[in-house]
């Protein structure tokens, strides 16, 4: 879901909030919505011959609207993630890319080791022409449930000067540049995190785990006022939601009707 879009976050500041409609939790009386405030920004470049390493930072503040407390009683999760890229330049036309984004997500009251989980990203770019590249490799993440490790193929496509178009697996953007400040961006991707939280049900302290994920489609406007800096708004439509939350001795699964998401944001680009 971020990988993509990480790696070219890593050259820039963001600042930006979202905000996503309240969604029915399918068989129960109970919605979800949130409201989330987010900062990325690098922390470190490196070129020495043919190799790169960055590495980012990003953190996500967000006001959790559950309606059931007895499910989940938390109004305000945080989310800070590291992410580290390297890449190595072995001919003219081929890249050895990795990146590596440990997460630690959760209410940050008694943290522990079941607030972390990472994503890892390795594989290869190849060049096939001045407006055609293939990315390949393998996509690994941990977290709620069963770890996740599928192949990945993609690639970024270049037609003109004014358009480009990424796939990354299960991410999609296309970018058209309609004037010179000013800038189209669809996407489709997965959206979401997971939290461990901490708080007391019917007398009891207990820990529980949520996962909250969709997928999204999404239409962002951007206007460059300058070389370096931007500001954003766009709207998105989030389908195929999943709400998974685990407490001790059980693991309850619910799908989540669809919604909007509306997003606003400003970016320093290096």
């Amino acid at each position: 879901m971020k990988a993509q879009e990480g790696m070219s976050d890593l050259a820039a500041i963001r600042l930006a909030y979202e905000s996503g409609s309240d969604r029915e939790i399918k068989g129960t009386n109970a919605e979800i919505g949130y409201n989330q405030w987010e900062i990325r920004t690098p922390v470190f470049f490196k070129e020495a011959g043919d190799w790169k390493f960055a590495a980012g930072v990003r953190y996500q503040s967000t006001d959790l609207d559950f309606t059931d407390l007895m499910e989940l009683d938390e109004d305000r999760l945080h989310s800070l993630d590291l992410a580290f890229f390297l890449s190595k330049k072995s001919s003219d036309t081929l890249d050895w890319l990795f990146l590596f984004n440990p997460t630690l997500a959760g209410d940050y009251e008694n943290t522990d080791k079941d607030a972390f989980n990472f994503l890892t990203i390795g594989g290869a770019k190849w060049k096939q022409s001045d407006h055609l590249q293939w990315i390949f490799g393998a996509v690994y993440t941990t977290g709620i449930g069963d770890d996740l490790f599928v192949p990945a193929l993609g690639l970024i496509w270049e037609p003109s000067d004014w358009s480009s178009l990424v796939i990354a697996g299960p991410i999609i953007q296309y970018s058209y540049q309609l004037s010179d400040s000013l800038a189209l961006k669809l996407g489709a991707q997965f959206v979401g995190n997971r939290w461990n939280t901490e708080a007391t049900y019917g007398g009891i302290l207990e820990e529980r785990n949520l996962r909250y994920r969709s997928y999204r489609i999404s239409a962002k406007l951007q206007w460059s006022f300058d070389d370096d800096h931007s500001v954003f708004a766009g709207a998105g439509y989030d389908f195929a939601g999943e709400l998974e939350i685990e407490s001790p001795g059980s693991i309850r699964d619910r799908d989540v009707e669809n919604g909007g998401v509306f997003e606003i944001g400003y970016q320093y680009q290096f």
